[in-house]
C-alpha cells in the first residue's frame, strides 16, 4: 500500500508541483490550502506525513504543527517544514513545535525527494520497533502473571533488624489475608507447620553460619486448618567484615506437586502446552553431561526439522557467530560463578539457509549443594528485525550527521573557489576514494576546477577533457539528474575511447553525480577509485547526490552575494555622486545667486534715481526670484542630508528643545499675535539637531498658515502609543502632536503635502518652497517613525508622529 501524504500549502503552482514530485515516486496525495483543512484532513484520513508551508494566511504553519502534534494516536508521523533558505528563525520554531525536518524553497527535486523517502523510512522503522517494544512489555507482563500463576512469592529477611518483607502473592501461598503479615521473623516461623519449625529455623542458622546455598521444602499450616508445602531458595548477603546482614529468594507453592503423580502429570502436560504455545524456543541443558534439550520452536526459528538437531550443546556452539561465540562464553562462565543474577546475551546464530540471525538468549542456572552448575534453562527469542532496524537507523543518523558536518563547512563560505575545494576534500576523507573532483560544464568539453588526490595519481586540475565518445545527449542525460556508476572500468558497457580516457587518470571505478545550478546542469561531481575496482552501494550515490544537491545551493548563494556586492558598490558609487552634486549645489550653483542679489543692491543704491518706476519693479521681482532660488537651493540641501549629514543619536529633552525652537520664532509669534503652549513632553533618543528643525518646520507652518483677523493657537504635547512596538527599534512608541487653529486643508491632499514642491496655495498667498513638509517625514523615517496629519478647511490641522522613546 503506498504512503498518503498530506501537502499544505496556500501556493497552488507549490502544491502543484508537490503532487506530481510525490505522485510520480508513487505517493498518494491529499491538499490543504490552510491549516483548518489541513487539521481536518490530518484526522481523517491519518496521513503518513505531512509537508507544512510555514507562510500560511490565517493560523501559520508553526501554530498548525503544534495542533496537529496535540491530535492523539499519529504523534510520530513525521512533518516537514517548508520554509525560504534565509528562514532560520522559522527553523526553530518549528523544531520547538515538534516539526521532524525540514526543507527549503525554491524546491530542489532531489533534496525534496530523497529528504521525504528518508523522514519515511525512519517512520516505518521507528514504528516496527514500537511495536517490538510494546510486544515485549506485553511478555513481560504475562511473565508476572506467570509467576502469579505458578504460586511464587519473594521475600526479604533483614538479618540485623530481624524484619521481613513478603510479596503480596507470598502471603496468600501461605494463606494469609492480604496485609495481615506483620514482618516479623517471629511471624514467619508461626507460619511453618508445627512439626517442621525446628528444622527450619535450624537450616537457616546453619546456612548463615557455613553461607552454603538456601534451599528447602517445608510444610506450612494455613489459618483454615490447610497444608502446603513450600520449596523455599535464597541467599544470604554479607558486609565487607563477611558479617551476613541479608537474606532475599523466593517461595513456591509446591503444594500440587507433593500431592501425587496426578498433578505431577498435568504439570508436564501445561509445560508441553506452553512449549507448543510459546512464540520463544526453549532450551534446558545438563552441564554435567552436556546434553541439551531444544524445544521444536527452537529448531524451527532455525530453519530446521524436529530429527536435524541432535540433543548435544555442540549444535548450539558451532551455530554461534564465529565473532561472538568467545564473548557469549565468557557472559555464561560470569553467571556460573554468580558474578550475575542470569545470563543473558544478544548474538548470532547460523541457520540452515546459510542466514544469521540475531537471538536474544536467557537463562537461569541451578548449582547443587557444593556450589557446581549441573543444569541451566533459557529461551532464545528472535531480534533480528530489530537489530536490522537499530543498524539502519544507526548508518542513518551516522550519513546524517556526516552530510551535516560537509554542509555546515560548504555553507561556511560564499566564495565560490572555497565552496568547491572545502567539496572535494571533505568528499575525499567521508568515501575514502583515491581522487574526488568537480568539472565545470564547457561548451566543448569539461574543465576540473577543484580536486583532492591521493598521492601517486595523477592530477587532473585545470586540465581541459574532452571525450568524443560521449554521445549527443551526453549532457540532456545529465541534466535531466542522470547518476552514473560503473564498478569496474573493463566489465561496464562503455565504448574502448571512454576506457582509454579514464585510463589515462588511471580510474578504475567511478561515481558521476551531476551538478545543478539555476535549474541548469552546471558541472559534475566525481568520485575515482583508482588503486581497484569498487562496488558502489546506494548511500554512497544517495549521499554524494545530496551533496551535489548542497553545492547547487550554495553555488545559488555565491552568485547571489556577488552580485549583492556589485549592486552595493554600485549604490556606493551613485551615493558619492550624490554627494558631489550636493556640494556642487551649497557652493558653486548658490554663486552666481549671491552675485545677483549683491549687484541689484548696488544698482538700487547707486542707481535708484535714474530707474524709472517699471525698471525699479524688474529689479524687485529679479531680487526677489534671486532669494526664493536660494532658498529653494538650501531647502533641497537640507532634504539631501537628512541621512548622509545627520549627527549620531543622543537623549534629547523634547521640552527644551521646543522652548529653543520658540524662541528663534519670537519675530513671527509677535508679529501674528500667536499663542504657543509646550506640555510634557518625553526624552527620547535621537539627533537633536533632526528634532529641532522638525519642530521649527511644523510651528512655523502653523504660523504662517493662519486665518486672517485670527491670533494662531498652537499646541504642543504627546501621549503613549504603548500597543504600537516599533518594528525596527524593538521599542515602545509615543506620538508627539503638534495641533492648530489655522486655515487647515482638504484631507484628500494628505499625501501630497509631505511630497517635494507640492504646494496647496500660490506663492503670492504663501511663500516658502514646498519642501518643508517633505524634509519632516525625512527625518522622521530616519528616525524609524512615521508621520500624518488630519484637517478639514477652515478648522485648523494636527500632525501627529510616531517615534519610538528608546532606538537601538
Amino acid at each position: 500500500m503506498s504512503n498518503l501524504i498530506l501537502v499544505v500549502d496556500d501556493d497552488q503552482l507549490l502544491r502543484m508541483q508537490m503532487r506530481t514530485l510525490l505522485e510520480g515516486e508513487g505517493y498518494e496525495v491529499l491538499e490543504a490550502v490552510n491549516c483548518e483543512d489541513a487539521v481536518s484532513l490530518y484526522t481523517q484520513f491519518q496521513p503518513d506525513m505531512v509537508l507544512l508551508d510555514v507562510v500560511i494566511p490565517g493560523m501559520d504553519g508553526i501554530i498548525c504543527c503544534q495542533r496537529l502534534r496535540q491530535i492523539p494516536g499519529k504523534e510520530n508521523i513525521p512533518i516537514l517544514i517548508i520554509t525560504t533558505i534565509d528562514d532560520s528563525a522559522s527553523v526553530e520554531k518549528a523544531f520547538a513545535a515538534g516539526a521532524t525536518d525540514y526543507v527549503t524553497k525554491p524546491m530542489q527535486l532531489f533534496v525534496w525527494r530523497q529528504r521525504i523517502h528518508r523522514l519515511l523510512e525512519a517512520s516505518h522503522t521507528f514504528e516496527k520497533l514500537r511495536q517490538q517494544s510494546e510486544q515485549a512489555q506485553t511478555q513481560e507482563a504475562q511473565l508476572r502473571v506467570a509467576l502469579s500463576a505458578a504460586h511464587m512469592g519473594t521475600w526479604e529477611w533483614n538479618i540485623i533488624t530481624q524484619r521481613v518483607i513478603w510479596s503480596d502473592n507470598k502471603e496468600a501461598i501461605f494463606g494469609l489475608e492480604k496485609g495481615s503479615f506483620d514482618g516479623t521473623y517471629e511471624a514467619f516461623i508461626n507460619c511453618i507447620h508445627p512439626e517442621d519449625r525446628d528444622f527450619v529455623n535450624d537450616y537457616i542458622q546453619q546456612t548463615i553460619e557455613s553461607g552454603r546455598e538456601y534451599n528447602l521444602e517445608f510444610r506450612v499450616l494455613t489459618p483454615d486448618g490447610n497444608i502446603r508445602w513450600i520449596e523455599s531458595k535464597g541467599k544470604v548477603f554479607r558486609d565487607s567484615a563477611g558479617v551476613a546482614v541479608k537474606m532475599s529468594g523466593i517461595d513456591i507453592d509446591i503444594t500440587a506437586h507433593k500431592q501425587g503423580e496426578s498433578a505431577l502429570k498435568e504439570s508436564e502436560e501445561r509445560w508441553q502446552l506452553a512449549l507448543r504455545g510459546n512464540n520463544d524456543g526453549i532450551w534446558d541443558w545438563n552441564v554435567k553431561t552436556n546434553e541439551v534439550f531444544f524445544s521444536a520452536r527452537w529448531k524451527a526459528m532455525l530453519g530446521y526439522e524436529e530429527h536435524e538437531i541432535t540433543n548435544h550443546i555442540d549444535e548450539w556452539a558451532k551455530r554461534t557467530h564465529p565473532d561472538d561465540i568467545a564473548w557469549v562464553m565468557q557472559v555464561i562462565q560470569d553467571h556460573f560463578d554468580k558474578k550475575t543474577p542470569f545470563y543473558i546475551s544478544e548474538h548470532r546464530v547460523l541457520c540452515k539457509d546459510g542466514r544469521y540471525k540475531w537471538i536474544l538468549d536467557r537463562g537461569q542456572a541451578l548449582w547443587d549443594e557444593d556450589g557446581n552448575v549441573v543444569r541451566m534453562t533459557g529461551s532464545h527469542t528472535d531480534i533480528t528485525e530489530r537489530k536490522l532496524a537499530e543498524e539502519e537507523l544507526q548508518r542513518q543518523n551516522l550519513r546524517s550527521q556526516l552530510f551535516a558536518n560537509i554542509t555546515l563547512k560548504i555553507r561556511q563560505s560564499l566564495q565560490i573557489d572555497d565552496i568547491l575545494q572545502t567539496s572535494v576534500t571533505e568528499v575525499q576523507k567521508l568515501l575514502q576514494a583515491d581522487r574526488v573532483l568537480i568539472v565545470k560544464l564547457l561548451p566543448d568539453g569539461v574543465i576540473a576546477v577543484a580536486e583532492s588526490v591521493v598521492s601517486g595519481f595523477p592530477v587532473v586540475l585545470g586540465k581541459h577533457i574532452t571525450d568524443p565518445c560521449f554521445e549527443s545527449d551526453y549532457t540532456e542525460l545529465y541534466g535531466q539528474g542522470r547518476i552514473n556508476a560503473i564498478n569496474d572500468i573493463h566489465q561496464a558497457k562503455i565504448q574502448p575511447c571512454h576506457v582509454e580516457l579514464l585510463e589515462r587518470f588511471a580510474v578504475k571505478a567511478n561515481l558521476v553525480v551531476p551538478i545543478m545550478h539555476q535549474n541548469k546542469l552546471w558541472g559534475l561531481l566525481i568520485a575515482h577509485q583508482c588503486a581497484h575496482t569498487r562496488q558502489w552501494n546506494g548511500w554512497e550515490t544517495q549521499l554524494l547526490q545530496q551533496l551535489a544537491d548542497q553545492i547547487g545551493v550554495a553555488l545559488a548563494q555565491a552568485t547571489l552575494l556577488e552580485t549583492e556586492t556589485r549592486q552595493r558598490q554600485d549604490l556606493v558609487r551613485s551615493n558619492e555622486e550624490l554627494q558631489q552634486f550636493a556640494f556642487i549645489a551649497s557652493h558653486d550653483l548658490q554663486e552666481p545667486l549671491r552675485k545677483i542679489k549683491t549687484f541689484g543692491d548696488r544698482l538700487k543704491i547707486t542707481c535708484g534715481d535714474a530707474l524709472t518706476p517699471k525698471g525699479r519693479d524688474y529689479l524687485d521681482r529679479m531680487q526677489n526670484a534671486a532669494s526664493r532660488m536660494q532658498t529653494l537651493i538650501e531647502d533641497l540641501l537640507t532634504l539631501s542630508r537628512v541621512t548622509s549629514r545627520g549627527e549620531p543619536f543622543i537623549r534629547v529633552n523634547l521640552i527644551q528643545i521646543a522652548q529653543e525652537v520658540i524662541s528663534d520664532l519670537e519675530i513671527p509669534i509677535q508679529q501674528t499675535g500667536a499663542t504657543v503652549e509646550v506640555q510634557d513632553l518625553p526624552n527620547i533618543v535621537a539627533d537633536p539637531l533632526q528634532m529641532r528643525q522638525l519642530l521649527q518646520n511644523l510651528i512655523g507652518n502653523a504660523l504662517k498658515f493662519h486665518r486672517p483677523e485670527t491670533s494662531p493657537i498652537v499646541k504642543i504635547y504627546s501621549q503613549d502609543h504603548q500597543s504600537q512596538v516599533n518594528k525596527y527599534a524593538g521599542s515602545e512608541c509615543f506620538q508627539l502632536i503638534i495641533e492648530d487653529n489655522g486655515i487647515g486643508f482638504e484631507e484628500k491632499y494628505l499625501q501630497r503635502i509631505f511630497n517635494v514642491f507640492q504646494r496647496l496655495h500660490g506663492r503670492s498667498q504663501y511663500e516658502g518652497t514646498g519642501i518643508g513638509l517633505a524634509i519632516c517625514k525625512k527625518i522622521v523615517e530616519r528616525h524609524h517613525g512615521s508621520i500624518t496629519a488630519r484637517s478639514q478647511p477652515g478648522q485648523g490641522a494636527t500632525f501627529m508622529i510616531t517615534l519610538p522613546i528608546h532606538l537601538y
